[in-house]
C-alpha cells in the first residue's frame, strides 16, 4: 500500500516528560493548469507574478507542519521564496486550453520530478483548467462562433474528461483536486457571459464529473475556488482579479488557502 512521501515525528524531552514538537509530513504536490498556475497578473509590470499561488501555498503549508514539494516540467517564473526554497517546478502554461494540456501531460510526468529528468510521482495533482477554453471559446470540431452555447459546453466537458481519466491512469495513487475554476469576466461571442460558462463548468465537475470518478474508485475531489472569489451575496467579485481573469497578489493567497484545506482535509484521513 502507498503512503503519503513521509511522515517524520520530533519528539523533545523535558523534565522526563515526551512532547510532540511538531509533525511534519513531506508531500510532493503537481500544479497543473495554465497562467494562473504559472503566476500572471494584469497588474504586475510584466503582467507576472512570480509563484502565483505557488509561493503562499508552500508558506501555508510550512505553518501546518508540512514540507511542500513541487514537481512538474517547468521551472519558469518563481518567487524569490520558490527559488531560496528550491521549488520552483510545475505545469502552468499561460494561455493553454484543457486539451494542450491532456496532450503534453504524459511527457512532463516523465521528466518533471524533483531535480528534473526523472519521473514525477505527486501525492497531490492540483488541476485548474477551463479558463482559456471559454475565453477562446474553442472547439476543435465546432471552430466557429456560431456553434450552439451547448455544444460548446458539451465538448469541452467531454475534454475535462479525457484530461482527468488521462491522470488517472498516468498516476493512480495521486490524489487529484480539480479545481472550480475562478470568475471570469467577460462576454462569449454568443452574447453568454464567460462567467456563466464558468459557472456551468463548475457545476459539472461538482456534480458529475467528481461523484462518477469517486464512484469508480479514483482518488479525485474538487476545491471550490470560483466561491473564494464571491461577494456576501454569492456574485462573483473582480475585486482581487484586476484584469477579470488573473488574481493580483492578494487573489493568489486567497487560492493557496482553498488548496491547502482541502489537501489537509485529505491528509487528516491519513489514507494512502
Amino acid at each position: 500500500m502507498k503512503t503519503f512521501s513521509g511522515l517524520l515525528v520530533l519528539l523533545a524531552l523535558s523534565c522526563g516528560v515526551t512532547h510532540v514538537r511538531a509533525a511534519i509530513r513531506k508531500v510532493v504536490i503537481y500544479p497543473l493548469g495554465d497562467s494562473i498556475t504559472f503566476g500572471w497578473s494584469g497588474v504586475a509590470p510584466n503582467h507576472e507574478l512570480p509563484g502565483g499561488y505557488r509561493g503562499p501555498l508552500l508558506t501555508d503549508l510550512a505553518k501546518k507542519g508540512i514540507r511542500c514539494v513541487y514537481v512538474g516540467s517547468s521551472s519558469a517564473n518563481p518567487s524569490p521564496a520558490l527559488a531560496a526554497a528550491h521549488q520552483v517546478q510545475h505545469d502552468g502554461w499561460p494561455g493553454w486550453r484543457i486539451g494542450q494540456i491532456s496532450a503534453h501531460v504524459e511527457q512532463w510526468l516523465a521528466i518533471g520530478g524533483p531535480g528534473g529528468n526523472k519521473p514525477a510521482y505527486p501525492d497531490f495533482i492540483l488541476l485548474h483548467i477551463g479558463t482559456n477554453d471559454i475565453i477562446q471559446h474553442y472547439d476543435p470540431k465546432y471552430p466557429h462562433f456560431g456553434e450552439p452555447e451547448t455544444v460548446f459546453m458539451r465538448a469541452m466537458e467531454n475534454r475535462m474528461t479525457r484530461l482527468v481519466l488521462k491522470l488517472v491512469h498516468l498516476r493512480p495513487h495521486a490524489r487529484i483536486i480539480i479545481a472550480q475554476i475562478i470568475p471570469i469576466g467577460g462576454v462569449a461571442p454568443d452574447g453568454v457571459s464567460h462567467d456563466q460558462e464558468a459557472l456551468a463548468f463548475n457545476h459539472f465537475i461538482a456534480s458529475k464529473l467528481v461523484p462518477e470518478c469517486r464512484a469508480k474508485g479514483y482518488h479525485i475531489s474538487s476545491a471550490n475556488q470560483h466561491a473564494a472569489f464571491q461577494d456576501s451575496m454569492g456574485l462573483p467579485s473582480f475585486r482581487h482579479l484586476p484584469d477579470q481573469v488573473h488574481p493580483d497578489v492578494h487573489g493568489y493567497k486567497v487560492m493557496a488557502k482553498v488548496w491547502m484545506k482541502r489537501i489537509l482535509a485529505i491528509l487528516s484521513r491519513h489514507k494512502p
